[in-house]
């Protein structure tokens, strides 16, 4: 709660404006820094970033329903 209101008083409940008070924008991606850095990582399929529980999800959701559309569209 604390770091709620932390973003309230600081940033004005925004994340953005906090990311930019941090030197971050359109020429400086926290994305790209958080892989740089190991912390996050891309998704081997397509262009998805995020921590590897996210990763794991997203290729569960987004990959598996087109592996399953592309099985469809063979039997066609």
């Amino acid at each position: 709660m604390a770091e709620a209101a932390l973003l309230a008083v600081e940033y004005g409940s925004s994340v953005a404006q906090l990311l930019h008070g941090h030197g971050y924008g359109p020429g400086h991606s926290v994305s790209a820094r958080a892989v740089s850095e190991g912390v996050w990582r891309e998704c081997p399929s397509c262009d998805y970033v995020g921590a590897p529980a996210s990763i794991a999800n997203h290729k569960r959701k987004a990959h598996t329903v087109a592996v399953g559309e592309q099985a469809q569209g063979a039997e066609r």
